[in-house]
């Protein structure tokens, strides 16, 4: 299977490195296209295109794979390509109705963070220890703190037209952490097959080999 892996706008693309190593072992193709400058900008839409045009043009039906912030345009990606399937993995589903903002639930905490317009690196949201705890290796975590854009506020306060009827497109959830819970419920009640593997919310970085498996397992319709 061809699988996009799309990291939130607060991340860089190595927080899928390990995952889609995992994947091309396992002899499948995945790629994990740079969104960091179009996060920047501060319009979702701009995301939504870089993922669409770094996806290879003889890819047919690609599954779409979205972790965290990501999910909220993972039904966009997947209307523009056309894909299979999508994955949320420990992702926020959007709404139902159209448009809608990807900080809706949370837009008056992230303005309370911003300065002058942009949100400071996500690392620094929840204290000094909050990273080590998601990325306990110490090479790892490095790695990916690097890489961790500031994304104007804008990002979260535009409004996205999302897909008609995106939530009966083929789709699953992969359950890493409970802060997630709620948005699996809701997979849950849409008929999506779901997985739970409780863990930390970065064990895509923690612990791909064994999270791999798992989004090929939903994407072949036989996860749990």
């Amino acid at each position: 299977m061809d699988f996009l892996l799309v990291h939130s706008p607060l991340v860089g693309p190595t927080t899928w490195r390990w995952v889609a190593a995992a994947l091309s072992e396992a002899g499948h193709d995945a790629i994990v296209p740079d969104l960091r400058s179009s996060a920047v900008t501060g319009r979702p839409r701009s995301f939504v295109d870089e993922a669409v045009s770094s996806t290879p043009s003889d890819w047919f039906k690609p599954v779409v794979v979205g972790h965290s912030g990501a999910g909220f345009l993972v039904p966009s990606i997947v209307e523009r390509l056309d894909a299979a399937h999508a994955v949320f993995v420990d992702a926020g589903l959007p709404p139902d109705d159209s448009p809608a903002t990807a900080g809706a639930d949370i837009v008056d905490r992230l303005r309370v963070l911003a300065v002058d317009g942009t949100l400071p690196k996500w690392s620094t949201w929840w204290g000094p220890d909050a990273m080590r705890a998601l990325i306990p290796d110490d090479t790892r975590r490095a790695q990916v703190d690097a890489e961790l854009p500031e994304v104007p506020i804008a990002f979260y306060e535009l409004t996205v037209e999302l897909p008609t009827d995106w939530p009966r497109r083929s789709s699953s959830f992969l359950l890493l952490s409970e802060a997630y819970r709620a948005d699996a419920d809701r997979a849950r009640s849409l008929g999506w097959s779901l997985t739970e593997r409780l863990g930390g919310h970065l064990d895509i970085v923690s612990a791909p080999e064994a999270v791999a498996p798992l989004i090929v397992d939903l994407a072949r319709g036989t996860g749990a």
